[in-house]
């Protein structure tokens, strides 16, 4: 009778070392797993066509910059292909101190009211593509934005919501963003403001009047206005 007990007892704990074992490795092949844009974004494009497209982003960016010191109005449109190009060409060629550590091949999809971002992520614990879906509005509050993470995974499989958030401050400190943390309709927004002045631009006001996430395309539009005259005046440190 003893003997049958330890034999059942045997086969038990080796079954359950194998189910084991069988969920580890199906929790890392889930893990492994990529979303199809960011296959498609990794292999679609020689090089030579990535970079021409993140050159082209360049050029973009530094015009939307001269147009906003210049009263009136003005746009922009950031494709899909120009962000992969430079994401894959320019970041880490320029930029390489700026992508936190264990991260790599960062790549966007841009869908209607939807920005998909994911990439490759290791570290001595773990070794899996991360993926974050985010949506972005405009709220009543002047040049401020709301976004919210619809979506986080490593692979298939989802994220601690808490670690998201955590690392998403964290990249806003690094990049000298102005973050703040809301409830709104039950969820949690990270609430992003635009600065309306800026040293560079100490005769004019900035107002963001649109940002649409569009299929393929990120847009933005506003319109740059003359401070009125005392404020400027006292900017110079001149009399009102």
């Amino acid at each position: 009778m003893v003997r049958k007990l330890l034999r059942m007892l045997a086969v038990l704990c080796g079954t359950a070392a194998v189910l084991a074992v069988l969920l580890l490795f199906l929790a890392y092949r889930a893990m492994q797993q990529a979303p199809a844009f960011y296959q498609q974004a990794l292999s679609e494009r020689p090089e030579a066509e990535q970079q021409v497209a993140g050159n082209q982003l360049e050029q973009e960016v530094l015009q939307l910059s001269n147009n906003v010191q210049e009263e009136g109005v003005w746009e922009a449109r950031f494709t899909e292909d120009e962000l992969n190009g430079w994401l894959a060409i320019d970041l880490p060629e320029k930029f390489s101190k700026a992508i936190p550590a264990g991260i790599s091949d960062p790549r966007v999809a841009i869908e209607p009211e939807l920005l998909r971002v994911a990439c490759h992520y290791k570290d001595q614990r773990m070794n899996s593509i991360i993926s974050v879906a985010l949506t972005a509005r405009l709220t009543d509050e002047p040049n401020v934005l709301a976004i919210h993470v619809e979506q986080a995974r490593a692979g298939w499989l989802p994220l601690p919501f808490k670690k998201v958030l955590e690392q998403i401050t964290q990249a806003a400190l690094d990049a000298g963003i102005s973050l703040e943390w809301t409830e709104q309709e039950g969820e949690t927004v990270a609430l992003v403001t635009i600065p309306q002045q800026h040293d560079s631009y100490r005769f004019s006001v900035i107002h963001l009047d649109a940002v649409e996430l569009r299929k393929g395309e990120l847009y933005v539009a506003g319109r740059t206005e003359a401070k009125a005259a005392d404020q400027s005046e006292s900017d110079v440190g001149l009399p009102k």
